[in-house]
């Protein structure tokens, strides 16, 4: 018989589902932070003593070591998405982990060693923690046009400047049209690269490029990163969001939260039935979003709660 004051006994019965998961977002965490520190370090030194030190160009350990820290900044979001759970979140991680241990190898050096080893050991466990992150990825039209619109805008700007390249000074490869692009639409204009003298058409182009993307990256913060900053602060008050509030039909209300009602709310959390708690108390509104629990704040004993609760649904 295990002691009931054991720390064994005070685990969740599904701790090793919990460890696993907590496990697999950790190591992916790591690897992009050891991405990064790597790629920086290696940038720095420009230290050598690799594996593959003769057969790697210099040029490629230069790229490896630049575009390692671009997929480690790439990977910590996708450590945050498989923190919410997200299956596009471990889809991410399972492609950019063998690149990230590829990117140690191509840099050829010592310090790239814990990198290609943490990458390797990560992928195990993320492919046994597979099933445990499988929320769908949910945006909505206006977030999908704003990613398109950003997309499209980098396309028309580099497939242009390209095709115009004689109007221009110093585009020579589609690459070139790309950063052109990039450092146009995002308004920092080192000013390399600028259309030739006399040129009206390169620079009406340059202009559409300048107004398309600034557009393009406003609207895009704006829906894409908008909607997340409201989540967070709804979260962090207690709260429901409009969009949540909508969606709410033929649920379960439970009206306050303290000794009598938290039965309830573990029961019907465990039965997977759709309810939401009406409850004033801030701090147990925010515990109880933690849980993914729908909450409204506000006294249960008024209407106002309940209506926006849509009691008349309930």
């Amino acid at each position: 018989m295990v002691d009931s004051r054991s720390p064994r006994a005070r685990l969740p019965e599904n701790w090793r589902r919990v460890f696993t998961t907590r496990a697999a977002i950790v190591l992916v965490l790591l690897v992009a932070l050891l991405s990064v520190g790597t790629a920086v370090v290696n940038i720095g030194t420009n230290a050598v003593g690799g594996p593959l030190e003769e057969y790697v160009p210099v040029a490629v350990r230069s790229a490896a070591a630049f575009t390692g820290a671009l997929t480690g900044f790439m990977m910590v979001g996708s450590a945050l998405a498989l923190r919410r759970g997200l299956r596009v979140g471990w889809w991410a991680s399972l492609l950019l982990l063998p690149l990230t241990a590829a990117q140690g190898l191509l840099q050829s050096s010592p310090y790239s060693f814990p990198l290609v080893v943490l990458s390797l050991v990560s992928m195990p466990t993320l492919l046994v923690t597979r099933k445990r992150f499988d929320k769908p990825l949910a945006l909505s039209t206006t977030q999908i046009a704003a990613g398109a619109s950003l997309v499209g805008v980098q396309l028309y700007g580099t497939i242009g400047g390209y095709a115009l390249r004689e109007e221009f000074d110093s585009i020579n490869t589609i690459l070139d049209a790309f950063y052109f692009t990039l450092i146009t639409s995002s308004t920092v204009g080192y000013g390399d690269v600028t259309p030739n003298p006399g040129s009206v058409q390169g620079m009406l182009f340059t202009m559409s490029v300048l107004i398309l993307g600034v557009a393009s990256f406003g609207i895009a913060i704006g829906a894409l990163v908008g909607p997340v900053i409201q989540d967070r602060i709804s979260k962090t008050l207690g709260k429901m969001t409009e969009s949540q509030l909508q969606l709410l039909d033929e649920h379960i209300l439970v009206l306050g939260y303290g000794e009598l009602t938290e039965p309830i709310v573990d029961e019907l959390a465990d039965s997977g039935r759709e309810f939401v708690v009406v409850t004033s108390d801030r701090e147990a509104a925010t515990v109880l979003t933690d849980r993914g629990i729908s909450v409204v704040n506000g006294d249960p004993s008024d209407e106002e709660p309940l209506r926006r609760a849509k009691i008349e649904r309930a």
